[in-house]
């Protein structure tokens, strides 16, 4: 009889472990409302795959606890991975904000080439409990023909939420991601 107990204790919990269910985010760009024009392209940006610090490289959404520890969310996860992600919603936003660039996410498939590429690396991308979301890093601009360097500077973003919960930090960082994309694109 023990033996019973034992085993469907086990059996129970097993099943209440499975039934928490995950949830699944995704960073979004921030369309410019500009008609599509018939501009000639022929300046085209690459946009080189975003380098993100170790800690961020995780499929769980990672909030700040304090300056030294971070908690990564195991039920609250990105939907693919994040570097991609980052890079996918920067390329959206300048595509939308250069409208006599074409702006395509490496690897291009198609043979043709890129005339700039824009290298990306964050070194901070979270949220914590107090509302305070940021986003720091460094950005260049590179002539890719020339191998020379156009542009490049040091950013950090910071701002604050209401309700400091992850859909309300992957939405800050949505955002952030826009103020990144609208600062290269003036500096273009």
């Amino acid at each position: 009889m023990h033996k019973y107990i034992i085993t469907y204790t086990t059996i129970a919990l097993f099943l209440v472990g499975c039934s928490s269910k995950s949830n699944f985010y995704q960073l979004q760009p921030r369309l410019s409302n500009v008609k599509k024009s018939n501009i000639k392209k022929d300046k085209i940006i690459a946009v080189e795959d975003v380098k993100v610090a170790k800690y961020l490289d995780k499929p769980q959404v990672i909030t700040r606890i304090n300056d030294t520890q971070v908690e990564l969310h195991e039920l609250d996860r990105w939907a693919g991975d994040i570097d991609t992600n980052i890079q996918r919603v920067i390329t959206k936003n300048l595509s939308s904000k250069l409208r006599s660039y074409s702006v395509l996410a490496k690897p291009i498939q198609e043979p043709i080439d890129e005339i700039y590429t824009l290298y990306v690396s964050i070194d901070r991308f979270d949220g914590d409990s107090n509302g305070s979301v940021v986003l720091n890093g460094h950005w260049s601009l590179v002539d890719t023909q020339n191998q020379s360097l156009i542009k490049g500077k040091k950013f950090n973003y910071t701002t604050h939420i209401k309700t400091p919960d992850i859909v309300e930090i992957v939405n800050a960082q949505s955002k952030l991601l826009d103020k990144l994309s609208s600062d290269i694109a003036s500096s273009i």
